[in-house]
């Protein structure tokens, strides 16, 4: 038992559910858009997600000693191979990859990296940083910190795919993209809901630490109501496809686990907050159900 529990931890620690359900969901897009199924951008999306969540552990230092000081001594343990392999080698892989598929695939992978490192790591130079309050990198800036991992996300799973294909981005590709994005955007912030004490003791601003514990509540249920009417109507007017429906299972799965959140019950929200895995698995589960459908 103890050693499953290892192989669960590390599993999730290490983030690899992300990284392989990230790859399984730029699968099912590529069926959705009915293009050919490309492995190597299968594989590039599971490179990127799993070098950035990598790369994310080492310079969460300040809050992840409040928030999760076992995660963060075993990434500070393992500190020379996470940035020297899996963020440096693996990016580095990553670009070659994609420059084989031509200079759109190319370039979109390396923007995807490139807001990875200003997200992570304080690059920002003396006088970009005096102008924006004190920060030294995106995720010091504050709802920027919110938007920009669901930017890299949805770039990879649903346009990905497309370039490596040499596809444009249609109308029904921007709406996906959107959609995967506010989900995206929905994780995070009840991430940050549940961080909100080592975020704030860390000086961080974050949604769920300054709108106050019920407005982001309220903030997550109406956007996913908002976005949930949004994407039936386009689904309703036959802008997409009847299978996209499946989608709105996610809009439900946020509402009933962000009506969970307690704030005086911290250890208990940190268990209720591992039912963003099941959002995350609900979500990629409707990407392969739209696919199924779509042929």
């Amino acid at each position: 038992m103890n050693a499953e529990r290892n192989v669960s931890n590390y599993f999730y620690r290490n983030k690899l559910h992300l990284s392989f359900l990230s790859a399984l969901g730029a699968l099912s897009w590529s069926i959705y858009f009915d293009i050919r199924v490309n492995v190597w951008a299968l594989v590039t999306v599971f490179l990127l997600t799993f070098s950035i969540y990598q790369d994310n552990r080492l310079t969460d230092d300040k809050e992840d000693a409040t928030n999760d000081p076992e995660g963060l001594k075993n990434a500070l343990k393992n500190k020379e191979l996470i940035t020297y392999v899996i963020v440096y080698l693996i990016s580095f892989i990553a670009l070659l990859i994609a420059f084989q598929f031509g200079q759109p695939a190319f370039w979109i992978t390396a923007l995807i990296i490139l807001i990875g490192i200003l997200y992570n790591h304080k690059y920002f130079p003396a006088f970009l940083s005096r102008r924006l309050n004190g920060a030294r990198r995106l995720k010091d800036i504050y709802i920027v910190k919110n938007l920009t991992p669901p930017l890299d996300w949805a770039t990879a799973l649903v346009f990905l795919p497309l370039f490596f294909e040499g596809e444009p981005l249609s109308l029904k590709a921007w709406i996906c993209w959107g959609y995967v994005f506010i989900c995206a955007f929905f994780i995070e912030v009840m991430w940050d809901m549940r961080d909100s004490r080592g975020d704030r003791l860390s000086g961080i601003k974050t949604i769920a630490n300054t709108l106050s514990f019920p407005g982001t509540k309220k903030l997550l249920i109406i956007t996913s109501v908002l976005s949930g009417l949004l994407l039936f109507s386009f689904t309703f007017t036959e802008i997409l496809p009847a299978s996209t429906y499946f989608l709105l299972a996610n809009n439900a799965a946020v509402i009933i686990i962000a009506s969970m959140y307690r704030e005086t019950r911290e250890s208990s929200m940190r268990k209720i907050s591992d039912s963003t895995i099941l959002l995350a698995s609900i979500l990629f589960l409707s990407f392969g159900l739209i696919a199924f459908h779509t042929n």
